[in-house]
């Protein structure tokens, strides 16, 4: 019997013997084994063939029988040596309880007790004792039955009562239960809406009549109508463990791939370290050779000074925020300059500054305990005894003063104190110790300024510049509403000021001074450039400023009657359903201020750039974001929308909308693939509006430009929606099965997502980056991969970007 497929619902015996064995060999093929010998119910089915001319037996028997006869089939030892290495130990000889087999195979309690009374298990249960030649017979079944087979334990899952037969309130009952157990959705009255469509999937008829039970004839076809249905079949089988076997790559092709895509960062830090080296090797010379100074603390001590020189001037000049802005928006420049890893290089380059400073130090404490000249080691060190430097021989005093501050300076930027409940201000006020230490490094060596008066004197023009945030025009507006998105997560939408513009993916400092005031902090705007009127932020309440804004306006909204409150259609809300007692407490919620309301100052400061803003440079484009790590990205995707607007055209003659084909196609962004990956589902509803518009415009231009067929390659967008508190289908499998049929069930009936309402459909758990970036490779000449996250994930992602020379950027780590 073909297991994919099965054309009608009656078995014919003239069709038995061929289809049998077609089973059997596409069987063997898949799972690796030799053709076994014929079961009983196959040399059934082939005397009869022989036997009979006209009967036919009925489908459900051929079925039933067949899992019996898989189920009490003696276990090859090929099964028990693939088993063995599965559950990495030989467990038929042991048992375990209802809750170890709960967690073998990833089941809920209620799919526990269902799949035990499937496979004649009830004392099992009873017991709370199942031997491990039970599960593995359970094992092998699951990972070998055909679809048929499948589908018939699909039916026994919903037969609570073994009637054969399944009502509607059989399968009301069981889903009912399984996702309360679950918790997929947050609101009951949602969760019954979900469950009561699914059963009109399964008992309303062509005609419309809906009936009340089914037999497992009927059942099966109408799981074969529905192809997305029927393929969640595929999930009655046995979970994976985690333990895949990648193909390992040789270490130096791994080197060369790393070497390939990061080769500008490897360029400028060899040309950092040359630097280094002779402004070393100069030190040495001038003082060994020239001053013939032989001293070893003291050449030590220069080299130090020498190095602290240029990792001061470097570390400032990689923090001219609008410096590289402009390298960003040279396409050239950037190429060759690695302007996206500036803040990590500052980092590098002022831990090297601190280490520069010790061995500058560590030399002159040495040189002076070994050459005393009648003073004490205390008194050379903390005093002008040693009459050094070039200001009332200041040079010991200001040394020291100097190591203070800059130990200060280091260790309030370490991230475990930066990013410490109350300690982002310890860090950013401590920061700005960078100008008596300029001054104090002038007055300490005499060839200082030689190096940092150029970065220093851009950084004043830029802090100059910046002084236009103070500006109605450039940097002083207001704000027009707050809308609170959930419990976690807040809009602004501010009025842009007259004279502001910026580009796809720029981020700006704000400050709003009635509120928290002199606190200035940086996000990305997610709203797109060709909005004229107002610019979105969507920032996460975390700690210290955005949890003090947070609780700030929430309080306020509270109080406002002015503010309102829209209803969501994200997972657990119902945009259907009459506002209750119980949705008073929805979200979001809305706050409209006037221009007299002082908590509507806000001062911003920029744009400022980063490597989001050329996304419109590139080819094809890869946009990956975690959680609200998304922002930089939706950005982009509304001035994607405003492009394609742009473009319409309607005929004169038919009066269609069209569009300029030749303008679209003489761009260079050919395709962006969207990733967003969620813990929690609902986050969807902070950008809902933008994802959705996108999805009508893309239909709109997808029916006009390829009215009989959908292209895949001339859509703009591909949206990859990931749920992460839900374990991956590979993972969970049977776990999952009961999920994943009434999601595909809602998508066929309804059109949409299950839980955000949107035609893309939400993935359950994490991305299988390798199966998607082979995809990427095999359809696009070149591919540049953006994130927006934590550096786990970031480190996971830009592994598979050097296996496929994909290039990587990343937003900074603020």
């Amino acid at each position: 019997m073909n297991h994919d497929h099965v054309a009608s619902n009656r078995y014919s015996h003239k069709q038995a013997p061929s289809r049998l064995r077609s089973v059997i060999f596409r069987q063997s093929h898949l799972t690796g084994f030799e053709l076994r010998p014929l079961t009983l119910l196959e040399r059934l089915s082939l005397s009869l063939g022989k036997a009979i001319d006209h009967r036919t037996i009925p489908f459900d028997i051929i079925v039933r029988q067949q899992f019996k006869d898989l189920l009490n089939e003696p276990i090859s030892k090929q099964h028990q040596r693939y088993f063995g290495k599965y559950f990495t130990d030989d467990i038929s000889t042991k048992t375990f309880t209802i809750n170890e087999f709960d967690r073998l195979f990833q089941l809920t309690s209620l799919l526990t007790k269902r799949i035990l009374i499937v496979f004649n298990l009830n004392k099992s249960y009873e017991k709370n004792s199942i031997s491990g030649e039970d599960i593995i017979r359970i094992a092998r079944l699951l990972w070998i039955s055909p679809m048929s087979i499948k589908a018939f334990i699909l039916f026994k899952l919903f037969d609570s009562t073994d009637k054969d037969i399944i009502s509607i309130n059989d399968i009301r009952s069981f889903y009912e239960q399984y996702l309360s157990e679950v918790k997929y959705f947050k609101d009951e009255k949602r969760l019954n809406e979900v469950v009561e469509i699914f059963l009109q999937g399964f008992f309303l008829s062509n005609n419309k009549n809906q009936q009340q039970e089914l037999n497992f004839e009927q059942f099966h076809e109408i799981l074969q109508q529905n192809p997305s249905v029927f393929k969640s079949l595929y999930l009655i089988s046995i979970p994976d463990q985690d333990n895949e076997d990648d193909e390992q790559t040789i270490w130096f092709k791994q080197w060369w791939m790393y070497i390939k895509n990061n080769a500008n960062r490897i360029l400028f830090l060899i040309l950092y370290i040359l630097i280094s080296i002779v402004l070393i090797i100069y030190v040495i010379i001038y003082r060994v050779i020239i001053l013939e100074n032989h001293s070893v603390p003291q050449v030590i001590a220069r080299i130090g000074g020498m190095l602290v020189n240029f990792n001061y001037a470097l570390a400032v000049s990689l923090m001219l925020k609008q410096t590289m802005t402009i390298i960003r928006r040279l396409y050239y420049l950037r190429l060759f300059i690695p302007v996206d890893d500036h803040i990590d290089a500052h980092r590098f380059v002022g831990t090297m500054l601190f280490i520069s400073a010790m061995i500058h130090s560590l030399g002159h404490a040495i040189n002076f305990a070994t050459n005393l000249d009648g003073h004490s080691w205390f008194a050379l060190m903390f005093t002008t005894a040693a009459g050094i430097g070039w200001v009332d021989h200041s040079a010991t005093i200001t040394g020291v003063i100097l190591f203070v501050l800059l130990l200060i300076m280091v260790i309030c930027s370490f991230q475990c104190i930066r990013q410490r409940s109350g300690c982002y201000q310890l860090f950013r006020y401590t920061h700005y110790l960078f100008w008596p230490i300029f001054i104090l490094l002038v007055i300490h060596a005499p060839n200082f300024w030689k190096w940092a008066i150029g970065p220093m004197v851009l950084f004043c023009f830029e802090k100059i510049y910046l002084f236009k945030r103070h500006l109605p025009k450039y940097g002083r507006t207001k704000l027009i509403s707050i809308r609170i998105e959930d419990e976690h997560v807040l809009s602004l939408m501010i009025e842009k000021p007259s004279n502001f513009n910026f580009h796809v993916g720029e981020y700006i400092n704000i400050c709003l001074p009635n509120i928290v005031r002199n606190e200035w902090h940086p996000f990305t705007i997610c709203s797109s450039p060709e909005r004229k009127d107002i610019i979105r932020l969507t920032i996460m309440k975390k700690q210290n400023w955005t949890r003090k804004i947070y609780e700030h306006f929430s309080k306020e909204q509270n109080s406002d009657n002015n503010s309102q409150m829209t209803e969501i259609t994200v997972d657990n809300l119902n945009n259907k359903s009459e506002t209750n007692s119980k949705n008073l407490s929805l979200y979001p919620r809305e706050i409209i201020f006037t221009d007299k309301q002082k908590d509507a100052v806000v001062c911003i400061e920029g744009p400022f750039s980063t490597c989001t803003s050329y996304i419109f440079d590139c080819e094809h484009v890869v946009l990956v974001g975690a959680s609200i790590g998304i922002t930089p990205y939706i950005s982009a995707l509304e001035s994607l929308i405003y492009q394609l607007r742009e473009q319409r055209c309607k005929c004169l003659r038919c009066g269609t909308m069209n569009y300029k084909q030749s303008v679209l196609t003489n761009q260079k962004l050919k395709k962006i693939d969207f990733i967003w990956v969620n813990r929690d589902i609902g986050n969807v509803s902070w950008f809902r509006s933008i994802l959705d518009e996108f999805e009508a415009e893309q239909e709109s231009y997808l029916a006009a430009t390829t009215p009989s067929t959908t292209n895949s390659q001339s859509r703009y967008l591909d949206i990859h929606l990931y749920c992460t508190s839900i374990r991956s289908n590979e993972q969970a499998m049977l776990g999952n099965l009961p999920y994943h049929l009434v999601a595909n069930m809602y998508e066929v009936i309804q059109h949409e997502d299950m839980h955000t309402q949107l035609r893309t459909p939400t993935h359950v758990g994490r991305p299988p980056w390798k199966l998607l970036f082979a995809k990427f490779k095999a359809e696009h000449r070149s591919t540049n991969v953006f994130f927006t996250g934590n550096r786990i994930m970031a480190d996971e992602i830009k592994k598979h970007c050097d296996e496929h020379t994909f290039r990587f950027q990343h937003e900074p780590y603020f």
